[in-house]
């Protein structure tokens, strides 16, 4: 009895050793577990901090200066390692109980993404003008030019049309002119003709003494005939040893009527090549003016169809909070109302068919008088002996003197029954603006020339300022280093801006850069983009030149510029144009914004001129006058804008736009983005020293991390596998691997 519950009791405690090295297994198991996920937690937590703590030296000049960051120029890896071993430093007390002894394995850290990358560069420009841009770009830009939007669509629409038709105009009467000019030199070419046959003309031809008279003409042939035949039969009937008492005067009358013969053949021989070929330029100049004509027609009849306008409609429906009241006095319609009355410009069809009549009808009376003179020619040839007929020779020189008379009456002689006379007249009803508008453009052509003055003065400064010019091809090398890196084809670039001559050049110009400006302000306002973001960063990070330095030129054009210009020629003066233009050399960035602005102010002036002078009548001697107005108060405003440094919008909207104000309008012209962005980050690296290619702004770093296992290290290996864990175990020592990644 007793043996047998000695054996029970035996079996019970093996029992219960099983069940408690079971439990102490389970429990040692999660407790390792535990550890481990602990371990992970912590290993997390120690490869984010070293990233941050990496990316936590960013380059304080970049930060401040241009508000970018980037990696600064303390080694990441240093960094990190430091981290690394600073925080599993445990110290060495021995009587501490560290229950996740974590020891470094490796560690490895890729700095990417570098600042000199469009992509990453767009990004970090627009965090920061994120708040900015769209709010200063809508009030400061939009809201100033949205009164006059419709204003200046008309004034572009005008510019344009009349602009074109100008040119047609003055090409077909030029060539109206030259088809007048040549009939007339037609005519002119048979004048001489006229007088040779007789002079002055009459009806009537009296008997001659042979020798009365120097036989000078046909008519003085023809009278002197019959005594010439006379003497002629005297002499020949006298005796053998009589001498002949006329042979001089025989031989005079042949000799002289022979050169008269033989001059009337010259001149119709000539006649007959030039009055062709000059009727025939006629012809052709006729043809050209039909054509410039019929052109004018086809501009009038597309004048409502022009395209790229749709920005001037899109400001001027938008709702801008604050925007500034619409123009008063600027009026669109009376602008609109000056396109009404092209028509007048244009010459009938039935003209041009008169015009052409007129040709022809010259054509058939020189034949005719071509035929009498033939006529003429063959009776005068029988004055050379004795059986021709006084009476036909007069008949024919009184009908050959005639024609001659008609035609040099008709087409070369003015009077009042002159038909090219006639014609000019009818040409000269339409032209009767032409004078005052040559005399508007003389004047308007004579201020541009001013006008250019100025970038004369400040392109000759290219010999004062070449101290600047080692800085400049610096600033290129680092712009062209930036488009290697960027991958990025440099192209074509800007050529710049030259002030027309031609006020209609001009003029055209500069409405054109006003349909960029409104074009640009409605795509930004369709759609924030990064172009935007861009603009005002360039705005507002980069200095400009300060033109009031150009106020003694701008006053007095063509005066020369001094050495105090020719200082602020370095880039740090001028780094916003730079970047709108792009020119590697001291005077051209100024030069192009100048001329720009020039072109802005012209185009508001001349529309302001349109309205003034609309009442004028005549089109095109409303749009020469316009084009005056425009350039001389576009002249004044640039006065003023270097001397205030500001200038009125418009005498309309009486809001200032100073000189970053324009530069701002030009950056949405000028929109080759890679570029401009090339040309930031040039001037970044000129400023600083840093090369945005080499500063990273993203930070990927991976530590691996083991701890000691506790208990059952081969259970816990198994366990990991078999739940598709990347860590691992080697050993008692279990391993975790932890990423992070970070950016600015």
């Amino acid at each position: 009895m007793f043996g047998k519950r000695r054996s029970e009791s035996g079996s019970v405690s093996i029992f219960l050793i099983g069940v408690l090295a079971m439990i102490f297994a389970f429990v040692a198991l999660f407790i390792d577990y535990a550890r481990i996920a602990a371990m992970k937690a912590q290993s997390e937590r120690l490869v984010r901090a070293a990233v941050r703590s990496v990316m936590s030296s960013y380059d304080p000049e970049l930060q401040e200066r241009y508000g970018l960051f980037a990696h600064g120029s303390t080694s990441g890896d240093q960094i990190m390692a430091g981290v690394l071993n600073s925080t599993m430093d445990k110290g060495d007390r021995s009587d501490r109980f560290d229950l996740l002894p974590l020891q470094l394995d490796t560690s490895s850290l890729k700095m990417e993404r570098m600042l000199g990358e469009y992509d990453i560069f767009n990004r970090e420009v627009s965090e920061e003008m994120k708040y900015k841009a769209p709010i200063d770009f809508s009030l400061e830009l939009v809201s100033r030019f949205k009164p006059l939007s419709e204003s200046m669509k008309e004034a572009s629409d005008t510019v344009d049309v009349l602009g074109k038709l100008q040119k047609l105009y003055d090409k077909r009467e030029e060539a109206l002119d030259q088809m007048l000019a040549a009939q007339r030199r037609a005519g002119q070419s048979l004048k001489e003709a006229r007088d040779l046959i007789m002079s002055p003309a009459g009806g009537a031809i009296p008997d001659q003494s042979l020798g009365s008279s120097e036989v000078v003409t046909a008519a003085d042939i023809a009278a002197q005939y019959e005594d010439y035949v006379d003497k002629v039969n005297q002499d020949a009937n006298r005796g053998e040893d009589e001498e002949e008492q006329y042979s001089s005067e025989i031989r005079e009358y042949n000799r002289s009527s022979g050169k008269v013969i033989s001059r009337l053949q010259g001149i119709q021989s000539s006649a007959a090549k030039s009055h062709a070929k000059e009727l025939q330029n006629a012809l052709e100049y006729w043809e050209e003016a039909r054509s410039s004509n019929d052109k004018m027609k086809e501009v009038i009849a597309e004048a409502g169809n022009r395209g790229g306008t749709e920005g001037y409609v899109q400001v001027g429906s938008a709702i801008i909070p604050g925007a500034a009241p619409e123009a008063s006095g600027s009026d669109p319609a009376a602008i609109h109302g000056i396109r009404d009355g092209i028509d007048q410009l244009l010459l009938s069809d039935s003209l041009f068919q008169e015009l052409n009549d007129v040709i022809k009808t010259q054509k058939q009376d020189y034949s005719a008088f071509n035929n009498q003179l033939s006529t003429l020619l063959s009776s005068l040839a029988e004055s050379s002996g004795v059986q021709g007929s006084s009476g036909r020779m007069k008949n024919e020189v009184i009908r050959g003197v005639s024609a001659a008379d008609r035609y040099v009456h008709d087409y070369a002689v003015s009077g009042s029954g002159n038909k090219l006379d006639r014609v000019a007249g009818q040409l000269q009803e339409h032209r009767g603006s032409d004078k005052e508008r040559k005399e508007k453009e003389k004047l308007s052509k004579a201020k541009l020339s001013e006008a250019a003055g100025i970038l004369e003065s400040i392109n000759k400064l290219d010999q004062k300022v070449k101290q600047h010019n080692e800085e400049y091809q610096e600033l290129q090398q680092y712009y062209d280093d930036s488009l290697t890196f960027n991958k990025e084809d440099a192209g074509s670039e800007y050529k710049g801006t030259d002030l027309d001559h031609d006020p209609y050049d001009a003029g055209k110009s500069a409405m054109k850069q006003t349909d960029s400006v409104y074009g640009s302000m409605a795509r930004m306002m369709s759609g924030i983009k990064d172009e935007l973001f861009q603009n005002e960063y360039a705005a507002l990070y980069f200095t400009h030149f300060d033109l009031g330095l150009l106020k003694d030129a701008a006053a007095s054009p063509g005066s020369r510029l001094g050495d105090a210009v020719a200082d602020e020629m370095s880039v740090s003066h001028q780094e916003l144009e730079y970047i709108v233009y792009g020119f590697h050399n001291p005077v051209g960035n100024v030069s192009a914004a100048y001329a720009e602005i020039f072109a802005a102010r012209l185009a508001v002036r001349t529309m302001e001129g349109l309205v003034k002078n609309s009442k004028l009548g005549n089109p095109l001697l409303v749009l020469a006058a316009a084009l005056l107005y425009g350039v001389e108060m576009a002249m004044a405003d640039m006065v003023k804008l270097c001397r205030e440094g500001s200038v009125e919008l418009s005498s309309y909207v009486k809001i200032q736009m100073t000189y970053r104000d324009y530069l701002r309008l030009f950056l949405l012209i000028h929109s080759d983005n890679e570029k401009k962005m090339s040309r930031m980050l040039a001037l970044i690296r000129l400023n600083t020293g840093i090369n945005p290619a080499e500063r990273a702004t993203y930070a990927s770093g991976e530590v691996r991390i083991g701890m000691r296992l506790w208990f059952l290290p081969g259970v816990i290996q198994m366990a990991g596998y078999a739940g598709g864990s990347p860590d691992n175990v080697e050993g008692n020592r279990y391993y975790v691997t932890k990423k992070a990644d970070f950016a600015y």
